[in-house]
């Protein structure tokens, strides 16, 4: 991937955090989970994962399997048994760890990349919550890939303005792996910065994302510079701003 087109530059591996879907705790166990992404092909289809519960109470946890896709450039979630998880509900005490195994219940290979996340969801208990404090449950989800022969991700980027000056970014990936991009700064010619973008976004195959930057002042038409970070490395992209 490269050029004008969008395609990706660089070879720089780069492991940066993956997208938590956690509820912001009021009264809450606290919990943490590694690593952050399992990875499977057709000589590995197993994968550990150690939860450690860092609160002054036991947590008990239960274990969601998931089938992941994006067919509107969303993430949606379907029950799956692809995925084996031992032990799908667990207590762990305080300062404690428990060991969680996942394996595929098929050893064929995919035609495209497979993906899937493991939801680890806190079960409050039943104990009364004191004063006006609310009980809020942690749920994490950890993605889940198994790797098709000589899959990659084929991302191309475009830009498009709307009518109040925002600039829109958008990243196709027309591939048969995901991308995780995970931050990336947009600069007019000159230099002249346009926005930046910092969160974790995972581009599934066939999916595209969407991100609207607001710059302080207007933006000429003509060649635009993103360069970021993913989990395949640093990129730089050239894309054309057409005029307003």
């Amino acid at each position: 991937m490269g050029t004008t087109a969008g395609r990706w530059r660089g070879r720089c591996a780069l492991a940066l955090a993956a997208w938590l879907a956690a509820a912001v705790p009021a009264a809450a166990g606290s919990f943490a989970l590694a690593p952050i992404r399992i990875e499977m092909d057709r000589s590995k289809s197993t994968g550990v994962l150690t939860l450690h519960n860092d609160a002054d109470a036991p947590v008990t946890i239960q274990v969601e399997a998931v089938a992941w896709s994006q067919p509107d450039d969303t993430d949606h979630y379907q029950p799956s048994r692809d995925l084996i998880v031992t032990p799908p509900v667990f207590v762990v005490a305080p300062k404690s760890e428990q060991i969680v195994r996942v394996a595929r219940r098929t050893t064929g290979e995919p035609a495209n990349e497979a993906s899937y996340r493991l939801f680890f969801q806190e079960v409050p208990d039943s104990t009364p919550q004191s004063g006006n404090g609310l009980k809020v449950a942690l749920r994490v989800g950890v993605p889940v890939f198994i790797a098709a022969s000589g899959a990659k991700p084929e991302v191309t980027f475009a830009a498009t303005r709307e009518a109040d000056g925002a600039v829109v970014i958008t990243a196709v990936n027309a591939g048969r792996a995901h991308l995780q991009i995970t931050d990336f700064e947009v600069t007019a010619a000159g230099g002249a910065a346009v926005g930046s973008v910092l969160g974790s976004r995972y581009l599934l195959p066939g999916s595209a994302a969407r991100w609207t930057l607001k710059p302080s002042g207007a933006v000429p038409a003509g060649p635009l510079k993103i360069h970021g970070h993913g989990d395949h490395g640093e990129f730089t992209v050239d894309v054309a701003l057409p005029a307003g």
